[in-house]
């Protein structure tokens, strides 16, 4: 019988909390990248070319705002 390993992940903080700032950036860009993942569900765009495809389309995103 092959040995089976077992990985344990945990949460661990590292630095300082996040500004109001950086909160609110992180907010823009996560809304940014759900929607431009919403919009390549369709795509049959693999590997390399769907990153840059889903970059394009996050930066168009961050720049129309």
């Amino acid at each position: 019988m092959p040995k089976q390993l077992k990985l344990i992940l945990r949460e661990t903080t590292t630095g300082l909390k996040p500004t109001q700032k950086q909160a609110a950036q992180r907010e823009r860009f996560a809304q940014a990248a759900k929607d431009v993942a919403q919009e390549m569900k369709g795509t049959k765009l693999k590997g390399a070319a769907r990153v840059k495809a889903f970059n394009a389309g996050v930066s168009r995103r961050l720049k129309a705002r």
